[in-house]
């Protein structure tokens, strides 16, 4: 039984209350926030392995710091894609997922395109990298493939996420927060030394409970989508000496979510929005459990690191399939994965011939069960999957950069990928029992090669070419014979050009970038020629391609005040493919990718006065979007306005913010049943108020 977020509120406040008796207090660090500015300051990234800076990195990189995310009250990786150009996420019950310069994956895949990190261990699951956002350092985004740089290979870019530093300096830090629909946020962090200079810590804990803004108007219920989340992260660092450094950290989430949020549109089940009319409630119950032990040594100008780490996930699901108020069918999945990694580099930012190169070796076992059923009132259409697949990947990759002229340097890499997997499926129907079984070896070989020309001291511009893949898999779902148990491998080829620039002293700083990804042999779910109705298939029958421009600015016109503002506009388009729509042919050449926005855009402003008080707004525009291959079902676009204001006071902060101010409704989610059309609405208007204490 579920206990409404209401009643939650108390427990949680005592929790974190009681957390915070156990600080000490300690001197009070507000960061960049507690002083006014005199520039931009240079962003320092570590996402290309070595610690550089961000407007010297021959790439498109976005940064989202811990400023921008207290600021604009970001709280979820969804809102923080809201402020970097060509990076969307994908809300859906069937899967979130990032969508990077509009390549994204199958809707009901399990695994991205996007790399996603936390302190150099890798999340390669969708369902991983929807998260809830606390102590960040910075969030660095990569666009594009990054094949030569990190362990777990990404085909479309990476996101790397930093947790706050571990020092001698204690800090801590306790948030309540209350909002519409229900909503409860509290955390509670502390940090620092338990032996200066060379043991140190780090404990924070996020719970949020929510009772979702949809209603089954059916079952008399408003928790149709409710959130009961909890994310929770310690960590021990270790110096013994000053070359080497060594962090053991175990992080977990438990989170229960409500599913009704797919409605009919139209038809006889047709409701207005955030109402739908379930004969019975949907919903998830996911955890993890993840330890990493990350070791770095320094020696003769050399850096070596190992990546450790041991992950545990489960993820149960039981949804209303039909989303009707009949009694009609009823799926569930139970997805069980055990993963281990290890990463070692080595690398070296000068030397004799290189100005800096990077070594590095891979190596995962991968474990996944995956348990599908779905009962129906036709005895007919009832079925269960039950999958194991096990996976193995092994990887050499390196990188290497040489000053040919005082402005010219030259950067390759390469990387050499190996992936075998072997896979089992026992699917049972009315018809009987049949098991698919197949072994899956591939090997890839993929280089990189860029030019960066420094024009001056605060102007850079860079061309790069890149290459990635997204290793093939099973269908766990939809597979109805032996040849279509498996897929195979997706490609893509990165093409980008850019410049970075800062004026005035560095108060006003441009990043500008165009490019063109060639995707063959993409990974697409089809229709079956000549199949019963709902008759699907995983394929690699399409070819497409991406290109577009991407802009980011930021100014500081006065030291209070600091603006920003960013633009993506990606065309991705289908190049090749005919498959099957309602039982006839059907060619998908020219169309728009599924999932893929053609613009993403925000703006906004940060102001803070001597005397405490601040204020911060900033709007998100995401353009026109496809649900479907045909390009029938399709949101138009959409605009959402958010603002925050509050004072700050010695240790405290207090603060009123409104999310989508003007009640924009959109659609996160379109698609078709039966002839009818379904969708899933984005988020109301939502307000509420933060109180946050450091010490």
């Amino acid at each position: 039984m579920r206990i409404s977020g209401k009643y939650k509120l108390s427990g949680l406040a005592a929790a974190v209350t009681a957390a915070a008796c156990l600080v000490m207090p300690v001197k009070v660090v507000w960061g960049k926030q507690a002083t006014a500015k005199a520039d931009l300051g240079n962003i320092v990234v570590t996402a290309p392995k070595q610690e550089t800076l961000a407007k010297d990195t021959p790439g498109s990189i976005s940064v989202v710091d811990a400023q921008i995310i207290d600021e604009q009250n970001i709280r979820t990786t969804e809102e923080m894609t809201r402020f970097v150009p060509n990076l969307f996420f994908k809300t859906a019950t069937s899967g979130d997922a990032f969508v990077s310069r509009g390549i994204s994956t199958i809707d009901t895949s399990l695994y991205s395109p996007m790399g996603f990190y936390i302190d150099d261990v890798a999340y390669p699951l969708s369902y991983m990298q929807s998260r809830f956002l606390f102590d960040i350092e910075r969030i660095e985004v990569l666009k594009g493939p990054q094949s030569t740089l990190y362990g777990q290979n990404s085909s479309s870019g990476v996101i790397n996420m930093v947790s706050a530093p571990q020092g001698n300096e204690s800090r801590a830090r306790v948030l309540l927060e209350a909002g519409s629909y229900d909503t409860f946020t509290a955390g509670a962090m502390v940090g620092g030394a338990i032996k200066k200079e060379r043991l140190f810590y780090t404990v924070s804990a996020l719970k949020t409970v929510s009772d979702g803004y949809m209603e089954n108007t059916n079952l008399d219920s408003d928790t149709a989508s409710d959130n009961d989340s909890f994310t929770g992260r310690a960590s021990l660092r270790y110096t013994p000496s000053e070359d080497l450094d060594i962090t053991l950290a175990l992080d977990g989430t438990d989170r229960e979510t409500g599913l009704d949020d797919l409605r009919y549109l139209d038809g006889p089940s047709a409701t207005q929005t955030y109402k739908v009319l379930n004969n019975r409630a949907s919903w998830a119950d996911q955890d993890s459990l993840g330890q990493s032990l990350v070791v770095k040594y320094a020696c003769h100008g050399m850096d070596l690191v190992s990546v450790t780490s041991h992950q545990d996930f489960n993820r149960q699901r039981t949804m209303d399939s039909d989303r009707s108020a009949m009694p009609l069918s009823v799926s569930s999945i139970d997805i069980d994965r055990e993963s281990w990694t290890q990463e070692l580099r080595l690398s070296s930012s000068s030397g004799r011939f290189f100005s800096s190169w990077l070594l590095g070796a891979y190596a995962s076992v991968e474990d996944l069960d995956n348990d599908w059923a779905l009962e129906h009132v036709n005895p007919s259409l009832a079925n269960t999957r039950v999958t194991e697949a096990d996976t193995n990947r092994m990887a050499l990759f390196g990188r290497a950069s040489k000053a040919l002229t005082q402005k010219l340097t030259a950067t390759a890499g390469l990387r050499l990928d190996h992936a075998s997997a072997s896979g089992s499926q026992i699917y049972t129907s009315a018809s009987g029992t049949t098991v698919y079984d197949q072994d899956i070896t591939d090997t890839q070989l993929l280089p990189m090669a860029s030019l960066s020309w420094k024009f001056s001291r605060d102007t850079m511009g860079y061309l790069t070419f890149s290459t990635g893949w997204m290793a093939g898999g099973y269908d766990l779902y939809s597979a109805k014979s032996q040849d279509n148990f498996a897929y195979d491998p997706e490609y893509t080829r990165n093409y980008e050009a850019g410049l970075k620039t800062s004026f005035f002293d560095n108060r006003l700083r441009a990043d500008f970038s165009i490019f063109y990804t060639d995707i063959t042999d993409k990974q697409i779910r089809e229709e079956v020629a000549g199949g019963s109705v709902g008759s699907w298939k995983i394929t690699n029958a399409a070819d497409a391609h991406t290109q577009g421009v991407e802009l980011e600015l930021r100014a500081l016109p006065v030291r209070n005040l600091e603006l920003f503002a960013a633009l993506g506009y990606t065309q991705a388009e289908i190049d090749d493919w005919t498959g099957t729509l309602n039982g006839t042919a059907k060619d998908y050449s020219g169309c728009t990718l599924p999932w893929a926005p053609d613009l993403t855009a925000n703006a906004g402003f940060s102001y803070t006065h001597e005397s405490g008080w601040y204020g911060t707004a900033n709007v998100f525009w995401a353009g026109r979007q496809y649900f479907d291959a045909a390009n029938t079902l399709e949101d138009d676009g959409y605009v959402l306005v958010n603002f925050k204001a509050g004072y700050r006071w010695k240790q405290w902060d207090i603060a009123l913010w409104c999310k989508n101010l003007f009640d924009q409704e959109y659609a996160q989610k379109m698609v078709s049943s039966a002839g009818y059309t379904l969708v899933e609405d984005g988020a109301p208007r939502t307000m509420g108020i933060t109180l946050c204490r450091r010490w």
